[in-house]
């Protein structure tokens, strides 16, 4: 009776830690599932392949979340995101937001830094941060990300096809060489977040 006794406990541990494990690997599942189309842009680990696409990996989830939410309401278009979006939940966009969030972004800084790009940067510093990196759970990171991504954001927003209140009257004061120097500027001093 005893032995019989040892070898159910060992079965219920077995059985329980088992249980355990195989958790991570069906929310890991889950998670690759939902993000699965993202992957092609902006990359398998969250870092964009390409400089026209923004690296997501270590971005603010409250940010993350208020743009996927854009995307899925029509309220900022894009044609590669339009239609990406319309089968997820809400509980999918908050999943696929805290996903990127939680990845680390490490980008190394340039050998050369644009100095008229740095000066420009004193417009951005109150929102986006002395070194890029904000402060407020709604608002973008900036370290690092690609610079052809961060001229088209500042052109939109210039013309107004991207709104925020804010953006569209900082923005719409850069001429176009000043847009391109801060966006080469931000990507040059690299991240690690």
């Amino acid at each position: 009776m005893k032995t019989n006794l040892k070898n159910v406990s060992l079965r219920i541990l077995l059985i329980v830690n088992a249980s355990i494990l195989t958790v991570p690997t069906f929310a890991s599942s889950e998670i690759d599932t939902l993000t699965a189309s993202c992957s092609a842009c902006h990359g398998a680990d969250g870092v964009a392949p390409s400089s026209d696409w923004p690296s997501l990996a270590g971005q603010k989830q409250g940010y993350l979340l208020a743009q996927l939410k854009a995307f899925k309401s029509g309220h900022r278009t894009n044609v590669l995101m339009d239609n990406q979006l319309s089968n997820k939940s809400e509980a999918d966009l908050v999943k696929i937001a805290q996903h990127y969030a939680s990845l680390s972004f490490k980008k190394a800084e340039s050998t050369s830094i644009n100095k008229d790009g740095e000066n420009v940067r004193a417009s951005c510093l109150s929102c986006h941060g002395m070194i890029g990196k904000t402060v407020n759970e709604t608002w973008p990171n900036l370290a690092g990300q690609n610079q052809g991504y961060l001229l088209k954001q500042l052109k939109d927003f210039s013309s107004k096809k991207r709104d925020s209140m804010i953006m569209n009257v900082i923005a719409s004061e850069l001429t176009e060489q000043e847009m391109k120097d801060v966006a080469q500027y931000y990507e040059q001093i690299g991240s690690e977040y």
